[in-house]
């Protein structure tokens, strides 16, 4: 069997679970998958160019399809990458997403106690052009990444990072020199 029509009996199994199962079915493909790409596009999402996106990739509170998530050309996205799909995530092109990253767009505490003083929080998630998350960073709902921005292994963006800003640590700060 050709590549080709390999990539067809795919897709058409995927469209198949995805009417009958809904897309966390298409997700749970995600995960084991190594061509991700071909499979965001086939069910909504943007994706502008050529890039990398390696598999397994983890897709969270999609609604329906893949909508909310655009991606630019020319972006690497690494292994085991979460994205939170509750509201719009836009990687813009040269961006580099290095393995372990998440991409939050809401917040939700649950139905307690703490849910008052904490209410739901839906934000959408930009991360700009030329910018580079290194491993295992975690980017808040919300929190924009400025283009040409650098956000060091391991942070996590609790607030938006302006454009050039090199920031690392949790919460992110800026880093000297």
């Amino acid at each position: 069997m050709g590549p080709r029509l390999l990539k067809a009996l795919v897709l058409g199994v995927l469209r198949l679970a995805h009417r009958t199962l809904g897309i966390d079915a298409v997700s749970r493909y995600l995960v084991v998958a190594d061509r991700a790409g071909a499979v965001l596009a086939a069910f909504g999402a943007t994706i502008d160019g050529p890039g990398v996106i390696h598999g397994p990739l983890v897709i969270h509170n999609a609604e329906g399809d893949y909508r909310n998530l655009r991606i630019g050309e020319n972006v690497h996205i690494g292994r085991l990458t979460l994205l939170d799909l509750t509201a719009p995530v836009v990687i813009e092109r040269d961006t580099t997403i290095s393995m372990g990253a998440t991409i939050l767009t809401h917040t939700d505490v649950g139905a307690n106690a703490l849910g008052e003083a904490m209410p739901r929080r839906v934000a959408a998630t930009r991360i700009g052009s030329g910018s580079y998350l290194g491993a295992n960073v975690t980017v808040l709902a919300g929190c924009d990444i400025g283009p040409g921005a650098v956000v060091g292994a391991g942070a996590v963006v609790t607030r938006p990072v302006p454009a050039g800003a090199r920031v690392g640590g949790v919460p992110a700060r800026p880093l000297d020199g």
